[in-house]
């Protein structure tokens, strides 16, 4: 069975010289690609980093080469002008060609209210700000002449990259409901999400295809990502450690909070009513790898191409080793 397995430091467990190092690690066990996510401020306030992904990048790239890179994911729309986005990523592509992935999403509060002049706007607008914004990198990446854009978010007079990218950026739309993964088909190029295979395979593919029809592209040209937490160990141990850190985010109730402090309590009310089965569940925690297969060829059923993988607590190394021994070789 063909899938792509990638390692996900997260940027928010550990400092930035130690998620390098562990990326380094887990690509020598054999995994194919290295992302992290992009937060100004931690989903809960117990996790205790955020790294800025673009000098993390530049860093990462230098230490481990041949392996492609990205981010899950960028909101390229308030926290960063999509012009200067596009430069940063056609200089990581001049120097890294080929290896660069953009991650996009409509983003949330806690990242990106703090940068913006006014009410925090509906998803509806600030999708409409992502297309926009993927139109502009697109062109900055592409033409050669100076470009005029004049949008309904965004304006432009005279700009241009001049490092350019050397191969063509892939961008990814970070997709869950019917509207945002319809979007990913249209105005993206892959598709990335965190859903179970179920979710997958009901609604986030169909209405991905739906936006690929619409757009005349094929399903068979395109990507599609989901995160995966795995986490080897005791398993008593390791639900212990989730609870006692409260680690835990709220599945879409606060999109809307700015405050990772407010988030971490209304994670640890919800943590504080899980059964520790449904903790194991959740983050894939085992002491028996070949678990992690079956729900990985399940994802692989649905029609993901590619899994994200990282872990949220325990040693990130035995989960690299227990990966590397007996999930890996079966893909």
């Amino acid at each position: 069975m063909s899938l792509e397995i990638h390692y996900n430091v997260y940027g928010c467990f550990r400092p930035p010289h130690e998620d390098v190092e562990l990326a380094r690690e887990a690509v020598d066990a054999g995994f194919e690609g290295v992302w992290i996510g992009d937060h100004f401020h931690p989903w809960i306030h117990s996790r205790p980093y955020t790294h800025h992904v673009l000098p993390w990048f530049g860093a990462l790239m230098e230490a481990v080469p041949d392996v492609p890179v990205g981010t899950s994911v960028t909101c390229p729309i308030i926290r960063y002008d999509p012009a200067l986005l596009a430069q940063a990523y056609a200089t990581l592509d001049n120097m890294y060609p080929g290896r660069v992935n953009l991650g996009v999403g409509t983003g949330e509060a806690l990242n990106e209210a703090p940068f913006y002049d006014g009410e925090w706007p509906d998803w509806g607008t600030r999708a409409g700000m992502l297309v926009e914004a993927i139109k502009v990198m697109k062109r900055l990446w592409s033409e050669d002449e100076y470009i005029h854009h004049d949008g309904e978010y965004y304006e432009y007079e005279d700009v241009k990259l001049y490092t350019r990218p050397k191969t063509e950026i892939d961008v990814h739309w970070a997709g869950w409901g019917p509207q945002s993964c319809r979007a990913a088909g249209k105005y993206a190029d892959h598709l990335i999400t965190a859903a179970p295979a179920d979710l997958i395979a009901d609604r986030i593919v169909p209405n991905f295809r739906d936006g690929l029809e619409a757009a005349d592209r094929s399903f068979d040209d395109t990507d599609v990502t989901t995160e995966f937490a795995a986490n080897y160990g005791d398993p008593a141990s390791l639900v212990a450690e989730i609870r006692d850190r409260g680690e835990y985010i709220p599945d879409d109730t606060e999109l809307d909070n700015p405050d990772p402090r407010d988030i971490q309590r209304v994670a640890d009310a919800e943590l504080a009513e899980l059964s520790d089965e449904a903790i194991r569940s959740a983050n894939h925690i085992t002491d028996d790898p070949e678990t992690w297969v079956t729900a990985l060829e399940r994802l692989a059923d649905a029609g993901v191409s590619r899994v994200l993988v990282g872990s949220t607590c325990g040693d990130p190394r035995a989960t690299i080793d227990a990966f590397a021994e007996h999930v890996l070789p079966e893909f």
